[in-house]
């Protein structure tokens, strides 16, 4: 399993939100490459970076900021928030990214989630809300069955899929650890452990689940997960 290590990014500064709020945020950094490169020297190697700005706008704001990102990390890099178009799944792949998420658009667009075919490094974003997804940065509820999602997903190629609960993300309430298992057991692509991993033994469990990759994003900047121990587990 990978330990994605996380970082949101919005106005230029390395942040974290409880439950996608933007009202309820917390500033870890204002030099979002100084603290990749604080992460690398630590043993983190594959990481999760989310524009959200981008997500919340519906177009690309930290692009420059996530190209040099992609020059620091030597692992597996994926990127998601205000994706919306090819061009901008074109530009981050060419900077490096292995994964991109794209979810507003692939729920919202039925052309735009067929033509995502001709990619193969597409993680489809479903952020889950009492078991319903949500777009447009976690503010929309999307009408659509999340297994017919799921096996058009497999029709189309798509890399992985990222779960996200949206009630624990930022909260350090543990995953949610049902919900990810009834995921699993809907799809035979590689899911994406997102929300409310809080300890050693969260990781622990998500890998002996089957988890593809977990984000570990709070936890790591409050200190209750180490870099190392993380990458040790994984």
């Amino acid at each position: 399993m990978k330990a994605l290590f996380a970082m949101d990014l919005m106005g230029g500064k390395t942040v974290r939100l409880k439950k996608g709020d933007f009202a309820e945020v917390t500033i870890y950094s204002d030099d979002p490459v100084s603290k990749i490169e604080e992460m690398v020297k630590r043993g983190a190697r594959d990481f999760h970076i989310i524009d959200l700005d981008g997500a919340r706008t519906g177009v690309p704001c930290h692009r420059d900021i996530i190209r040099m990102i992609g020059t620091k990390i030597e692992g597996y890099l994926e990127v998601g928030g205000g994706i919306r178009t090819e061009e901008d799944i074109r530009y981050y792949s060419q900077g490096g990214a292995k994964g991109i998420i794209v979810g507003t658009q692939a729920l919202e667009d039925e052309s735009f989630f067929q033509g995502l075919s001709k990619f193969n490094n597409i993680i489809l974003g479903l952020d889950l809300l009492e078991g319903k997804p949500m777009s447009r940065g976690w503010k929309t509820v999307i009408d659509r069955d999340i297994k017919e999602m799921l096996e058009e997903s497999e029709r189309l190629g798509i890399m992985a899929i990222l779960c996200t609960s949206i009630a624990r993300d930022g909260m350090l309430a543990g995953p949610d650890f049902e919900g990810l298992q009834e995921m699993m057991k809907m799809t035979s692509i590689p899911v994406i452990a997102s929300g409310g991993v809080t300890s050693i033994d969260d990781v622990k469990q998500l890998k002996d689940m089957g988890a593809w990759a977990t984000i570990l994003g709070k936890a790591v900047y409050e200190g209750l997960i180490s870099i190392e121990e993380a990458v040790a587990v994984c």
